[in-house]
């Protein structure tokens, strides 16, 4: 039985309208300024990590390639236990010398306005794919649910409400270096939801559809398949690689870096978050094998990546399968948020103002400001194109990926950044170049 499209759309707007409200709630001090502030609020955004990727592509990923979901967040968890190595220094320059972007980090350590342009385009072409990727997921969760198909109008008006919220809570201020205590809470706050709502169905999965673990213990038993499917591509692919990409990934993707370096409040905040995010992802990862496992026991005829949807449609109350929907707009909603807010400052800062400076008769500031809202209208629809032109063969992990290994390129810049005081700038460009 599926639900009327709008019911959802009514629900996941309601939905983005409470991310407005805990937001405007926290700007205005609605929200104690201690919790606003607290290491776990912090650990928590820094769960914009993962996305639809995770909340849907997981379970898709873990049937086609096993116990290889896991190295996206083994890779993710190697960055936190380095953090004394890697990110503390990180985050001391960033914070002594006011760099809020991996470009002004690079283009400040190798003294060059063209090495922040470098890594501004990277940065854009590398993300485009997974901004669709997002759009992508909901429009299709939208299609698994509903009785109809959505349009291309549903991906539209999703993109429009992001680029409002976008403009309110991640571009109200003059400086990028202003900290958004709205947006910290609110992405914090939509972490929790996908984490609680991915267990609910997964305590749905074992209880509701297996019986609970005795019951999921002998049906395994009787398909010895399905376990052997998980374990067999382990020694047959490449986990080092994915282990390293997704370690590479943790915190130089856009939406990362930015709420890691450029929204941290306390340096001791990191400190939590050094097992307080590898707890969360682990967390995540708990309902994955028996979400997989109940779509196969009910033997679900759509893409696996939507088994979180189809085993609350099948079988569960009308209630749960919105609300695995939520949790699903949910993930795709704050990536979305985040990251072009990170790629607008980054724009703004190494393409707009080199290429076209406002005359000084203008008011710069406002120049600046409005400058910023624009870019992050136009980063989320040239997602939206990139989504409009991509082939549906493609899975969403596929289409992560390819950030995965954009992002990855800029590993040897900060090695130089930190450890090798001979790297230069010629390098540094040449190597990306290449």
């Amino acid at each position: 039985m599926g639900h009327e499209l709008a019911t959802l759309f009514a629900a996941g707007f309601f939905y983005l309208l409470l991310l407005f409200l805990v937001a405007y709630a926290t700007d205005r001090g609605y929200i104690p300024a201690a919790l606003a502030s607290h290491p776990l609020t912090y650990s928590l955004s820094i769960g914009v990590y993962a996305t639809s990727w995770t909340y849907y592509g997981s379970v898709g990923y873990a049937a086609h390639n096993g116990l290889l979901f896991l190295t996206i967040y083994i890779g993710a968890t190697l960055t936190f236990i380095l953090s004394p190595l890697l990110l503390r220094p990180i985050l001391a320059l960033s914070r002594e010398f006011q760099l809020s972007s991996l470009a002004d980090l690079l283009a400040f350590r190798y003294r060059s306005q063209g090495a922040g342009i470098l890594v501004t385009l990277f940065m854009l072409l590398g993300t485009l794919p997974y901004i669709a990727l997002q759009i992508r997921a909901v429009t299709e969760s939208l299609s698994v649910l509903s009785n109809d198909v959505p349009s291309n109008t549903i991906a539209l008006v999703f993109c429009a409400t992001l680029i409002l919220f976008g403009v309110l809570f991640g571009a109200r201020h003059i400086s990028p270096r202003e900290k958004h205590r709205g947006l910290v809470v609110a992405i914090a706050f939509e972490s929790l939801i996908k984490l609680v709502v991915l267990l609910l169905i997964g305590a749905y999965a074992l209880f509701g559809l297996f019986g609970g673990p005795s019951g999921l213990n002998d049906w395994l038993q009787a398909n010895p398949q399905a376990l052997e499917a998980l374990y067999r591509p382990v020694n047959e692919s490449p986990w080092s690689a994915l282990v390293f990409l997704s370690f590479a990934a943790a915190f130089l993707l856009p939406r990362q870096f930015h709420m890691l370096f450029a929204e941290n409040l306390d340096p001791r905040g990191l400190r939590t978050a050094t097992w307080a995010v590898p707890a969360f992802l682990l967390l995540l990862n708990l309902s994955i094998p028996v979400i997989l496992w109940a779509g196969q026991r009910l033997q679900l005829g759509i893409n696996p990546d939507y088994f979180v949807l189809g085993i609350t449609l099948a079988h569960g109350p009308s209630w749960l399968s919105v609300l695995a929907f939520i949790g699903g707009l949910s993930a795709a909603s704050a990536m979305v948020i985040v990251t072009s807010i990170a790629l607008a400052s980054m724009s703004l800062n190494h393409l707009l103002l080199p290429a076209s400076y406002p005359d000084p008769a203008m008011n710069l500031y406002r120049w600046i400001l409005w400058g910023r809202r624009l870019l992050i209208g136009l980063i989320i629809m040239a997602g939206y194109g990139f989504y409009a032109g991509l082939k549906q063969s493609e899975s969403l992990v596929e289409l992560g990926l390819i950030s995965f290994v954009a992002v990855a390129q800029f590993l040897p810049g900060i090695v130089g950044l930190l450890y090798w005081r001979r790297a230069t700038r010629s390098g540094f460009i040449v190597g990306l170049l290449g």
